[in-house]
């Protein structure tokens, strides 16, 4: 985003406050909120976080070269040298600007919810719609009511087609992403246990995610997930495609065929086209469908949509496959996990490489409420029923998957148990060989990736 600071002062109905009136002259080139990676002729957001105030910082923005800052109304003014531009809120100013701008780009909004799988089928629309368009899209976890807007600000104004992520906790919030980016395209990939413990039920989150129906366009496409019974009620909604294996989804695969670790390929129900997927999971297939069947609302040919596909880059910590020092073969998937994730994940585990001996590393499972301690069990007990050779656990919520298993399968699986990452580490160093295919799979503030890259650069 490069605009005039009178563009901003209008957009947030700001006062200006500086020595000098150069608010009709003064651009802004981007923005940050924060002063660590700031670069010069950016616009300071400060935001006002739990733990630290970005207020505390205009001094570190200023010697990082911003050319102006957003102020809140109530803090008292600094003496500084560049422009201020006072608001009621800066967070809620943020908004507006990334709303404004979104407006005057004349982009498309492709926008994705989904209890799982949301940032890999970010990236494999992206991928495909990168064919033909100039495409801007959520870098990492930027998917809340801050990163969003953060997202869109960010992004060249020759983008073509934005697409966003849009995350949850709490119900309502999907709903003001929505209305903020207000897509031409919008789907909600599955309903899954993720934020349950905020929400209560899997109908209340399924509820939260169709909240991305409120910034739909009237004439934009609901993408849903055709297999689940609980998006298959009245949506008030006139255009939906439903993606699914079930045979009723106006989308779905057709011909499946397993690549081992170098993915998939499958046939359109929809076209009979053929396409190449190089990610593990099968529940990555319907993903891809996603993907593809966006790049048609936007009218790619089908053979560019299939060279997307087929060039999509791995995002690491989701189904990577790595080698470790010591020769076994590991499925990285720690980037995060629910329960519905952890069953797709040994699910993949069992079918694939069928020559070589299924170990998982699994371990605490976050925002599951009440119920967390069920749930873990239902973990362990399912990797049981997959028939794996080896099933290590760390921490206290892994020591709940490790006891169901424990029960549930008490000669039929090695079993082993860890308080810490460090001598799951060890344990992994010692018994590890090129024989031995691992999962290892957790909600990211369990650190299994530390493990992962250790055991993969012999630290």
């Amino acid at each position: 985003m490069e605009r005039r600071i009178n563009w901003i002062l209008e957009t947030v109905s700001g006062s200006y406050e500086h020595k000098e009136d150069i608010r009709e002259t003064l651009l802004a080139a981007g923005v940050s909120t924060d002063t660590r990676t700031l670069t010069a002729g950016n616009l300071y957001i400060p935001l006002i976080g739990d733990v630290f105030d970005g207020h505390q910082f205009i001094d570190k923005a200023v010697e990082a070269g911003a050319v102006a800052s957003l102020w809140q109304e109530d803090h008292a003014l600094p003496d500084v040298s560049i422009p201020l531009i006072v608001v009621p809120s800066t967070l809620l100013a943020m908004q507006q600007m990334a709303e404004r701008y979104l407006t005057e780009t004349c982009c498309r909004v492709v926008a994705i919810t989904g209890s799982n799988g949301k940032t890999t089928t970010k990236d494999l629309v992206a991928g495909v719609l990168a064919t033909t368009f100039e495409v801007h899209k959520t870098v990492g976890n930027y998917n809340n009511h801050i990163g969003l807007p953060l997202t869109v600000l960010q992004m060249p104004e020759t983008t073509e087609v934005v697409v966003l992520e849009m995350g949850m906790n709490h119900a309502g919030e999907i709903s003001e992403l929505s209305k903020l980016a207000r897509p031409d395209i919008a789907m909600v990939t599955n309903i899954g246990e993720s934020h349950i413990g905020y929400l209560g039920s899997r109908e209340k989150i399924a509820q939260a995610k169709l909240e991305i129906c409120d910034g739909l366009s009237k004439n934009g496409t609901l993408l849903l997930d055709g297999d689940e019974p609980l998006l298959k009620k009245d949506i008030p909604f006139g255009n939906i495609v439903s993606i699914g294996w079930d045979k009723k989804c106006k989308e779905g695969p057709e011909e499946v065929q397993s690549l081992g670790l170098a993915g998939w390929t499958f046939a359109s129900r929809k076209t009979g086209h053929h396409f190449t997927l190089p990610l593990l999971g099968r529940h990555n297939i319907k993903n891809a469908l996603f993907a593809i069947e966006t790049g048609r609302l936007l009218d790619i040919p089908e053979e560019d949509i299939a060279k997307g596909l087929q060039d999509i880059p791995v995002t690491p910590m989701r189904l990577e496959a790595v080698v470790a020092k010591n020769g076994m073969k590991i499925i990285n998937d720690s980037y995060n996990a629910s329960p519905t994730s952890v069953y797709a994940a040994v699910d993949i585990l069992a079918e694939v490489e069928p020559e070589l001996e299924k170990w998982a590393l699994l371990a605490g499972i976050e925002e599951l409420g009440d119920e967390e301690k069920s749930y873990h069990e239902q973990v362990g007990e399912y990797a049981v029923t997959k028939n794996l050779a080896g099933l290590i656990t760390i921490g206290a919520k892994g020591l709940w998957i490790y006891e169901a298993a424990k029960l549930a399968s008490p000669n039929q699986m090695q079993l082993k148990h860890f308080s810490t990452n460090e001598e799951a580490f060890s344990y992994l160093v010692q018994e590890g060989n090129e024989n031995i295919l691992l999962l290892v799979k957790a909600s990211r503030k369990a650190g299994l990736d530390r493990i992962v890259k250790q055991l993969v650069e012999g630290a």
